[in-house]
């Protein structure tokens, strides 16, 4: 009878373990959507711009494309910008959740399509 109680009490803390756990005020990540994407795009360029790591002009670009794409097998949101005078693009990648990533630019040539 003792080992069949302490079967019960063993099973029921593992069912209710998760309940107790679960509690208000835990919030998930919320996952960005292309608008998002692109005005976090367009803030960090702000800072980017600020920090010195990039030129003034790019901030007047407009968005060329964002995207979802995997990078090192994680999914991430790529922002582009082009600036046909210079003949670079700038891609800026962000998690799914708004962190930054990376920012790159690349020479227009060296791209296969725009």
């Amino acid at each position: 009878m003792i080992t069949f109680l302490r079967l019960i009490i063993i099973a029921s803390s593992l069912v209710l373990t998760p309940l107790v756990t679960a509690h208000e005020g835990h919030e998930h990540a919320k996952q960005l959507d292309q608008a998002s994407a692109i005005e976090a795009a367009s803030d960090k360029i702000g800072s980017l711009i600020e920090e010195g790591q990039l030129d003034p002009f790019w901030s007047a670009q407009e968005t060329t494309n964002a995207q979802i794409a995997r990078v090192n097998g994680l999914q991430n949101w790529i922002v582009s910008y082009l600036d046909s005078g210079s003949r670079q693009r700038l891609e800026l990648v962000f998690s799914m959740t708004g962190e930054f990533v990376s920012f790159s630019k690349i020479p227009v040539s060296d791209t296969a399509a725009n």
